[in-house]
């Protein structure tokens, strides 16, 4: 009967260790693909260095044809034509260096005054607003900069 009652134990203890090891495993599992996940930002997976440009909406003006290109060092030069306005009075030029914000989505140029806010997504730009979030308006399209091919 002690034979018996030891084999018994045996085998429970040999379940119970399997058990622990799938479990063991799918937690290891789980952990690499949430690092993954967090990784996975504009700055690291899209091919965002390029010339972007589109036309702005203007208070006072037919708009603002806009054009930034984003170097890969971290550098941009920005174009901004007043259309609708004098010759000589409606073109500005703006460059200077850029930081990438904590999530990895969106940028800031580095300018004169406060910096200028855009969110980074798959051959766009998109102008954020004063709180960081995208313009959601029926003039949301406008903000929107298209990556030159």
């Amino acid at each position: 009967m002690n034979k018996l009652g030891l084999l018994i134990a045996v085998l429970a203890f040999s379940l119970v260790s399997c058990t622990n090891q799938s479990k063991k495993q799918n937690d290891e599992t789980t952990t690499v693909n949430e690092s993954t996940i967090d990784a996975h930002t504009s700055q690291m997976a899209l091919d965002w260095a390029g010339v972007y440009e589109g036309t702005m909406p203007c208070a006072d003006c037919e708009g603002i044809e806009t054009v930034i290109e984003l170097k890969s060092d971290l550098t941009y030069v920005a174009k901004y034509t007043y259309l609708g306005k004098l010759e000589g009075e409606n073109v500005f030029k703006n460059e200077g260096s850029f930081t990438w914000n904590d999530d990895g989505n969106s940028i800031s140029l580095l300018a004169e005054g406060e910096p200028t806010q855009y969110k980074v997504d798959e051959n766009q730009i998109i102008l954020l607003g004063r709180d960081g979030k995208v313009n959601t308006g029926e003039l949301a399209d406008f903000y929107v900069l298209k990556k030159k091919m």
